[in-house]
């Protein structure tokens, strides 16, 4: 049995205005899922990222530091001499100093880092529990 095809009113664009359309249904539907915006704002951040260079430390400095940083249970943050794909600053590897493997590598947080890769290391104050805002009385 065969089935008769079914017959379609013809769609007409008229003018408006001075604007000509190019002649397709627009589906006021259409939207951008979640994911794509999320992930082109990431994409966005990211190409806008700008990190400064950090001045280089000599070999005593970064011990010196690295010193303090372990003495004192303090974070720090190395910044090393590695540009991304783009000719920028990769971003600094933070994370507790948990010591040296050898004479050429340091364990920072979980992560291996080269001693002849360091560029920068400094150590990350971090606000005390009660200096937080919360805990301040205001004055006023």
């Amino acid at each position: 049995m065969l089935k008769e095809p079914r017959k379609r009113t013809d769609k007409v664009f008229e003018d408006y205005n001075d604007y000509h359309d190019r002649g397709m249904i627009k589906w006021v539907t259409a939207y951008a899922m979640d994911e794509l915006v999320k992930s082109i704002s990431a994409g966005k951040a990211e190409a806008m990222k700008d990190i400064p260079v950090l001045p280089q430390l000599n070999p005593a400095e970064i011990d010196e530091t690295l010193a303090e940083a372990l003495k004192k249970n303090r974070r720090v943050s190395v910044q090393l001499n590695q540009k991304d794909r783009f000719g920028r600053q990769t971003e600094s590897i933070e994370g507790f100093f948990k010591g040296y493997c050898g004479e050429d590598e340091i364990l920072i947080g979980e992560a291996w880092v080269p001693l002849e890769l360091i560029r920068n290391v400094h150590i990350l104050h971090e606000e005390k529990w009660s200096q937080v805002a919360v805990f301040r009385q205001n004055p006023d």
